[in-house]
């Protein structure tokens, strides 16, 4: 098959076209878009009190992305956004508290691409002992020692299982047509919204925001009762 402008017509934006339509008529949007909303609340208060808001930009860039791809049928590209707006969300984070690392990351054009489970594992990234120097509360408020720390982890595997393309979780299409899967649509939004929903967790609490939406949207995730 060779492609030329009426093949790339016929073959990709119109069944895109068509996949769009269908995911908005077949699935209940609400709180998908909501949630989004709360994010870029998220990234308002950032843009105006914190130097790391050129991440941020990337974050909520990578989040539409996301929600685009997979509206548009391309689920596995969906997954692949989703986990480099965890790693760019958790990087912006991390630096809020390094600035000195984060100067360097501008200044030596580094790249911002620890692992999340590197974060972890190495740095006590959102571990309990880490979220109590700044929120002494988390000890009543997680569900567990170290839930947040964990989910991180968790989802972040999740993503990369995808990403690095285990066989379980490969779409294994019969042929290169696009097509609209509502079961792939709905393993997407089942990510999409714990992704969201862990960067809410540590936003506020680091930040002691208590927001209605953002606590709508911490809570999501299970790993808090805020």
């Amino acid at each position: 098959m060779s492609y030329t402008k009426a093949t790339f017509i016929n073959g990709f934006i119109e069944p895109v076209t068509s996949i769009q339509k269908q995911t908005i008529e077949d699935n209940d949007l609400t709180n998908i878009l909501s949630h989004l909303n709360a994010l870029l609340m998220i990234h308002e208060e950032i843009k105006e009190n914190n130097k790391t808001n050129e991440l941020w930009n990337e974050i909520i860039s990578d989040s539409i992305s996301s929600l685009h791809s997979a509206s548009s049928g391309f689920y596995r590209l969906s997954i692949v956004s989703l986990r480099s707006l965890l790693e760019l969300a958790c990087n912006a984070i991390y630096y809020i508290d390094h600035e000195i690392e984060y100067k360097l990351f501008q200044q030596h054009d580094l790249k911002a691409d620890r692992y999340v489970s590197t974060l972890v594992n190495e740095y006590m990234f959102f571990t309990s002992k880490y979220i109590h120097t700044f929120y002494p509360a988390i000890m009543s408020a997680q569900t567990s020692e170290n839930s947040i720390s964990n989910f991180l982890k968790k989802i972040y595997s999740e993503l990369s299982d995808v990403v690095h393309g285990r066989y379980k979780t490969l779409t294994k299409t019969t042929g290169l047509e696009i097509t609209y899967n509502r079961q792939m649509f709905k393993f997407f939004e089942d990510k999409f919204l714990k992704t969201l929903s862990i960067i809410a967790v540590m936003y506020v609490l680091r930040f002691n925001n208590k927001e209605k939406e953002l606590i709508a949207l911490a809570n999501i995730s299970g790993v808090v009762k805020l």
